[in-house]
């Protein structure tokens, strides 16, 4: 990490100024794992390095200084340059291990909804989890994922942001960021683990396997800077859990309907049983299910692979 932070700022180097790293037998391990990670590093005809792209790399300190002082006291923040998961590091945590946030720069095998792969370039995204014990709570409705969804599209502000449920961040027909989330039951605990993964400023070879757009793409230079905007988002999905079930479900409903991207729409739905439906989707019920209207039915749906018949607005 040593020579990547010396690098970051994607500016020219002399090599001479450089970690003693880079001078040491490691220096091709260093530079593999870089390019892995998709930050080749050239050199021009003068011989000054540099990174093909800057990257502002995240810092626990910064993190902590985006947040409250309440979610400070209370939350362990760890930050970590590669993992295979944030949210499988924090499932092997200790069942009373509290409140703890978990960022990665780079996920080797990053997951969404239905265990699909979610790969980002390093630094050009944020990957997160967040872990708390809610063995306290009546239960986990399916509602949660839209509670968490809407906190994180009203703390990014953009109008140009949607939600398409139950768990994706969209905008201009494409994909965003997207929410996992899952309890585990430990110790005769249960905890939860909200993961989050959401695209900052994506090379254009990125390979994603669906149409996606990146917040650069969207707010230009008003985005704001990585570190920051980890916290604000980290603090929205705190905030969330917190006020999940103060807040009457006819609220928050109200709240996702302002961002819901399928309402009124065609849509195609394959069901957790691999059935296949087709009719409008009007909205979600109070337990945060979509209804989807057909020609002589109407249909509740817990979980399910939502396809759009046309584009989103």
């Amino acid at each position: 990490m040593c020579l990547l932070q010396a690098l970051a700022d994607g500016r020219p180097h002399p090599a001479t100024a450089l970690p003693g790293a880079w001078h040491a037998s490691r220096r091709k391990d260093a530079l593999e794992r870089l390019d892995r990670w998709g930050l080749g590093v050239v050199r021009d005809q003068a011989g000054m390095l540099r990174l093909q792209r800057p990257v502002e790399l995240l810092a626990e300190e910064r993190i902590y200084q985006a947040l409250s002082e309440d979610l400070r006291a209370r939350l362990r923040l760890h930050v970590f340059p590669e993992l295979d998961s944030t949210s499988v590091w924090l499932g092997r945590l200790d069942a009373d291990s509290g409140d703890v946030a978990c960022f990665a720069e780079h996920q080797s095998a990053g997951r969404g909804r239905r265990g699909r792969g979610w790969q980002m370039p390093f630094g050009g995204g944020l990957a997160m989890s967040l872990r708390r014990d809610v063995s306290h709570w009546p239960g986990v409705p399916p509602r949660l994922t839209l509670a968490l969804g809407v906190a994180l599209a009203e703390a990014l502000g953009h109008d140009e942001i949607g939600l398409k449920w139950p768990n994706d961040l969209v905008a201009r027909g494409r994909k965003l960021g997207g929410i996992l989330v899952e309890l585990r039951r430990r110790e005769q605990r249960s905890v939860l683990v909200v993961g989050l993964g959401l695209n900052l400023a994506l090379p254009a070879d990125a390979a994603i396997d669906q149409p996606w757009i990146d917040l650069a793409g969207l707010m230009g230079t008003g985005l704001p800077p990585r570190n920051a905007l980890a916290g604000h988002l980290l603090e929205a999905l705190s905030r969330a859990l917190d006020d999940f079930y103060a807040q009457p479900a006819e609220t928050l409903l109200a709240r996702w309907s302002r961002y819901d991207v399928l309402s009124g729409v065609p849509v195609r739905v394959t069901s957790a049983m691999d059935e296949v439906l087709e009719g409008v989707a009007r909205g979600v019920d109070s337990e945060g299910r979509l209804r989807v209207v057909g020609q002589d039915r109407e249909w509740l749906l817990d979980a399910g692979e939502v396809s759009v018949r046309r584009a989103l607005p």
